[in-house]
């Protein structure tokens, strides 16, 4: 006559659950598969959006040092400077 162990297929259920509820852990945890992915995706986009800044501010540094009427527009809108005999006129609005 064979003997039953009842203990083993309650092992074997206990196991199976806790590595259905490892891999659950594992793939959609906080640290898990599917958060690294989400994660992974949102840097990459502000890797890419640094990337475009940067070469933004590589080009205004380039127009800054060898583009002269560049740098006389600058200086002329953003701090009001002109040329000799020439006027500058400001608009003040009115506060309501």
């Amino acid at each position: 006559m064979k003997k039953k162990i009842p203990g083993l297929w309650l092992f074997l259920a206990i196991g199976v659950l806790l590595a259905a509820a490892g891999s659950i852990f594992f793939f959609f945890g906080k640290q898990g598969i599917a958060y690294l992915y989400v994660q992974r995706k949102q840097d990459r986009a502000a890797i890419e959006s640094d990337r475009r800044i940067i070469d933004s501010l590589r080009h205004e540094i380039k127009r800054l040092t060898s583009d002269t009427s560049y740098i006389e527009r600058i200086a002329r809108e953003k701090f009001g400077m002109a040329r000799p005999n020439e006027k500058v006129y400001k608009f003040i609005e009115k506060r309501k």
